[in-house]
Formats: C-alpha cells, sequence, structure tokens
C-alpha cells in the first residue's frame, strides 16, 4: 500500500485552486449555462455518467469535455449509426458521491470511492431500465477516474491508508453494461500499469496502488470491444507514482491538453462513425433546459431535499442561489486556508 506523499496530497488539494480551475471545477455551484442547460434526466440518444475529481463540484474538471461531446454528436448526426438522427439529443448526469480526499480523514477517500461505486452502479442501471434505447457514455477524473474504473470492472482494494469496499463488476453482454458505447477516464487513482487501454505517457507506471487481475478482467471485458480508453500523463503523482519529473500540474492538464482529442475518440467510438472531426472552436449551444427537466434549485424545493455535497442536492443538480458568489469566495478562502494547513503538516 501506497501511503500519499506531499506532492500527492497537494495533487488533490489543488484539484480547486482558483489558479488552475474553471468555476464549475470549485468546490461551488456551477454557474455555467450550458452545463447547466446539458443536465438532464430525460431519455436522450446519448446520455453519460460524470464522476468527478475530489473535492470539486459537480460536474467538475469533467465539463468542457461533454460539452464538446454534446456539441458534436448533436450537431453531427450519422444516420447510417444513428436511425433517429433527426433528432439526435445528449446530455449528462452527475454520480452523486461525496468525492472526499484523505484530507477529510484517513478512511474518507475509500468511503468515498465505494459510495461512489456502488451509486455509480445504480444510477446506470436505473436510467437503463427506464430508457432502454438510450447510449450511455461514462466520463471520470482523478477519484471519479477510480470510481469509472469501479462501475466498469469492479472495485475494492487498497488506496493510500485506507481499503475501499468491493464492489462487482458489470456485465457488458447485459443492461446497462449493454448501453454503454464509450468510457473514458483520467489520472486514476488506482490503476495498473502497461493496460492496452491506456494512452499517454505514464501507462507504464501504476497509480497509488495497482487494481487486482478480477478486476482487470472486468475491464477487458469492455476494453476488448474498443469501449475503453484511459489517459495517464508520466509526472502524473496521482496516477503514475513513480515516473518523473513528478508534476502537479501533469494531473490537473488533461482537460487543456486532451479535450479535443478525448471528444473525438468518443464520438467516434460512441456513433461507430470513424470521419468525425471534433473542432474545440463550436459555438453551437442548447437554447433552451430539455423538457421535462428540473433544475436543481426547483427540484430541491419540490422535494424538500437540500443542497448538500459540494452545492447539489441528492441527484448531482447544481442548486443555484443568490449566496452563489459569497459561497464561491468562501469555498476559496477555505482552499487557501488548507493549502497552508497541508503544508505546514507536510513539513
Amino acid at each position: 500500500m501506497h501511503f500519499p506523499t506531499a506532492t500527492t496530497v497537494l495533487a488533490l488539494v489543488f484539484l480547486h485552486t482558483p489558479s488552475t480551475l474553471a468555476q464549475c471545477e470549485a468546490p461551488v455551484p456551477c454557474q455555467d449555462p450550458v452545463l447547466n442547460a446539458l443536465q438532464s434526466s430525460d431519455c436522450q440518444t446519448y446520455h453519460a455518467f460524470l464522476a468527478r475529481g475530489s473535492d470539486s463540484g459537480y460536474p467538475g474538471h469533467l465539463g468542457s469535455l461533454i460539452r464538446l461531446v454534446c456539441e458534436t454528436l448533436t450537431g453531427n448526426p450519422h444516420p447510417d449509426t444513428d436511425p433517429d438522427a433527426s433528432d439526435v439529443s445528449c446530455g449528462y448526469e452527475n454520480i452523486v458521491y461525496p468525492a472526499n480526499s484523505t484530507y477529510a480523514g484517513q478512511e474518507m477517500w475509500c468511503l468515498s470511492a465505494a459510495k461512489g461505486a456502488n451509486a455509480g452502479q445504480l444510477q446506470m442501471k436505473e436510467y437503463a431500465e427506464r430508457c432502454p434505447q438510450s447510449k450511455l457514455i461514462l466520463l471520470g477524473f482523478s477519484q471519479g477516474g477510480s470510481v469509472a474504473l469501479d462501475v466498469l470492472g469492479g472495485g475494492g482494494g487498497p488506496a493510500f491508508e485506507c481499503v475501499q469496499a468491493d464492489n462487482p463488476a458489470m456485465d457488458p453482454e447485459t443492461s446497462p453494461g449493454s448501453n454503454i458505447v464509450a468510457a473514458a477516464i483520467f489520472g486514476a487513482v488506482r490503476r495498473t500499469a502497461n493496460q492496452p487501454y491506456t494512452v499517454k505517457g505514464g501507462k507504464d507506471y501504476n497509480g497509488t496502488d495497482p487494481r487486482n487481475g478480477t478486476q482487470l478482467d472486468g475491464l477487458n471485458a469492455f476494453a476488448d470491444k474498443g469501449l475503453l480508453r484511459e489517459w495517464c500523463n508520466i509526472g502524473d503523482p496521482i496516477c503514475a507514482v513513480g515516473s518523473s519529473p513528478v508534476d502537479v500540474e501533469q494531473h490537473l492538464n488533461y482537460f487543456k491538453l486532451y479535450d479535443q482529442e478525448a471528444a473525438q475518440w468518443l464520438v467516434r467510438t460512441a456513433t461507430g462513425n470513424e470521419t468525425v472531426v471534433v473542432s474545440v472552436t463550436s459555438s453551437r449551444v442548447p437554447t433552451k433546459t430539455p423538457t421535462g427537466t428540473k433544475t436543481g434549485a426547483a427540484r430541491a424545493t419540490a422535494t424538500g431535499r437540500g443542497g448538500a455535497d459540494g452545492g447539489a442536492d441528492t441527484q448531482g443538480n447544481q442548486v443555484q442561489d443568490k449566496e452563489g458568489g459569497a459561497g464561491a469566495v468562501a469555498a476559496m478562502g477555505y482552499i487557501v486556508v488548507g493549502i497552508v494547513g497541508m503544508v505546514v503538516a507536510l513539513l
């Protein structure tokens, strides 16, 4: 079992510092109207499940990627692969889990990841039962990358100084596994070196702890169908432990470096069309919130469920209110204090 180094812990803390994250990556409600409009519980042609990184708000670092994916899918229908090409729809929901880091306590990361794996499998199962024709996409970053791998291949085992509870693998031959058309993972905490589905320079290194053989078999059941790809940078202290030079930025820059590449792989894989070209200059945006989808605030009001867990209700929907700006300032102040405290503790 690997214990967190100063660099590793700081990487987890820096996941939501103002200098490296857009507003929707911080632990406050997302104010981006485009991302909020894409969030939906409706039955859609393509529906993504997003597992955010530690201590981030919803949807976290994955927001720019799912926006690009949905813009491309809805702007480039393919009649030969989509029978309802005239009305292609795309959106996402958040996998609802705490996303606690080790900074919250010795056991908290493992408890959080186990909740995420179980929640992800349950949410996908319930959605696929309600929307059996929908094509599912799975995205995960950092702790959320581990959660997404757990959802597919099964999870459980050591990470940092705790042990995560086991969960079973998903069957790619039966729903909801058979509804998955693409899965993309970035900077996962628990991962194993030299896997055929991994790309970039960190592929030859283990993460914080490797996965066992049974879990790898579960992942390869999806990878053998060409549905799984994992990005891991060399120097990333989370997914490529032991690689050098260690650089926290290599854990934070996946979406700055690879949004277009990842979106193109996701769209081509999901549609089966290898001619799709993704452009990062796309300006096509939704003009209205999908029919039948309440905003987080409206749902919280209607159900009496408050906005907990990173400024979101129990469905992972952003809760927007007049205190959002103050919350952002308070959250950033907490982050700065936390970073200073962590540095002092590590000296």
